[in-house]
């Protein structure tokens, strides 16, 4: 089939304008490709140093509250192992306790072998009384305050605990984000994995993550706060145990005092006594044997008057008259007999004094036994082991 000449020219102005046509869309496309590779190769470095400049102020945040919490520890332990020097403290403070409570029961003990009307509730024992009491108080207020430090060494322990687990994560964290901060296009342990963009990252915000260390660091900071006053009240605790047992022990001991000068007064007042009353019992013994000796002296003037009247009533009839001699022998034998009678009267009032006075000799002599027995027990048994207070703590520290 022949063409016409128009035909032929219209086919090769058809095969120009395609090739040309083709030509233009191809630089089109090329010019877009070039646009697009500049702007992705742009947008690829801004978006990889954006990522880099991120996970750097990742780092840093991370760096800055991993110091933080690593000198939020370190001042937790520190601040908990001074509670535990308080702690040891106490616990010696609480067995020193036990040595005064045992003077104080020796002494109540002691006491007891009191005798006779020594053995009486005086103001050393009401003395003694309140001491331990006072003693025994501060032993239950500072095993509380033991259970209180126990607690609370607990408690920072746990805080510790919490402390640690966030800065391990802390350090997990700035390894993998250093190693991803480090990572370049050339480095040989790249790959693909895919879909890793669409794994759930949901375990915290950014800000839920600070809100979480900062609430480790906060709760610790209250810890030590409650250490610190727990420490001071401990310090309080043992000092005031330490004065106020060395009050009532100083009250005790004045008492004691008070209670030996009375009963060395008593004891030199019966000793005086009793020589007094020895002098006396001598003086009436002597007294005694002279009545005695008055009384037989009277026997033979007695028996004189009375054979005379005998011999006298033999005179016969008339001649035994009631005369003046008669009179007089009669006077002087009643005179005789009632002398004879006041000094038997007497020799009995004498015997009746005489045993008064050797029986208030005896109970004198049982009541300088009673009082040398309760000042051997008061001066020598108890005051001896009261010369100096027996609680020496030491002094907690508060800084």
């Amino acid at each position: 089939m022949s063409h016409t000449h128009e035909e032929w020219s219209e086919s090769n102005l058809n095969h120009y304008q395609s090739a040309h046509s083709s030509r233009t869309k191809s630089e089109r496309i090329r010019n877009e490709a070039d646009t697009l590779m500049a702007n992705c190769a742009s947008k690829t470095q801004r978006s990889q140093q954006e990522a880099n400049n991120r996970l750097g102020s990742r780092i840093e945040d991370c760096n800055s509250w991993r110091a933080d919490l690593q000198t939020e520890l370190d001042n937790n332990i520190r601040e908990n192992g001074l509670l535990k020097e308080t702690k040891s403290e106490l616990e010696h403070a609480i067995a020193e306790t036990e040595r005064p409570l045992r003077i104080n029961n020796e002494c109540i003990k002691n006491r007891e072998a009191r005798i006779s009307i020594d053995l009486v509730k005086d103001e050393v024992e009401n003395s003694l009384e309140r001491e331990v009491e006072n003693i025994k108080t501060y032993q239950q207020r500072m095993q509380k305050m033991l259970a209180k430090v126990n607690q609370q060494i607990e408690t920072n322990h746990s805080m510790q605990d919490k402390l640690h687990a966030d800065l391990e994560h802390k350090d997990m964290a700035l390894e993998i984000d250093r190693d991803c901060h480090e990572m370049h296009n050339d480095a040989i342990d790249i790959k693909h994995h895919d879909g890793v963009e669409e794994e759930d990252v949901s375990g915290s915000v950014p800000q839920s993550w600070a809100k979480f260390s900062k609430n480790n660091v906060e709760e610790s900071q209250a810890g030590r706060s409650a250490t610190r006053q727990l420490r001071y009240d401990v310090n309080n605790l043992i000092n005031n145990a330490a004065s106020d047992m060395s009050v009532h022990w100083n009250k005790t001991n004045r008492a004691f005092t008070d209670r030996i000068s009375e009963s060395q007064d008593a004891h030199r007042n019966l000793k005086s006594n009793l020589i007094l009353t020895k002098n006396e019992i001598a003086e009436m013994e002597r007294h005694i044997e002279r009545i005695k000796s008055n009384i037989a002296a009277k026997d033979p003037p007695l028996r004189v008057a009375q054979t005379r009247l005998k011999k006298r009533m033999r005179r016969p009839e008339v001649e035994n008259c009631n005369d003046n001699a008669h009179a007089q022998l009669l006077a002087e034998v009643n005179d005789l007999n009632q002398c004879l009678k006041h000094l038997e009267d007497k020799l009995q009032e004498a015997d009746r004094a005489l045993r008064d006075l050797l029986k208030n000799k005896e109970r004198l002599e049982n009541n300088i036994r009673v009082k040398s027995n309760t000042l051997l027990i008061d001066k020598q048994k108890c005051m001896s082991m009261r010369r100096t207070f027996p609680y020496n703590v030491t002094v907690t520290r508060f800084f």
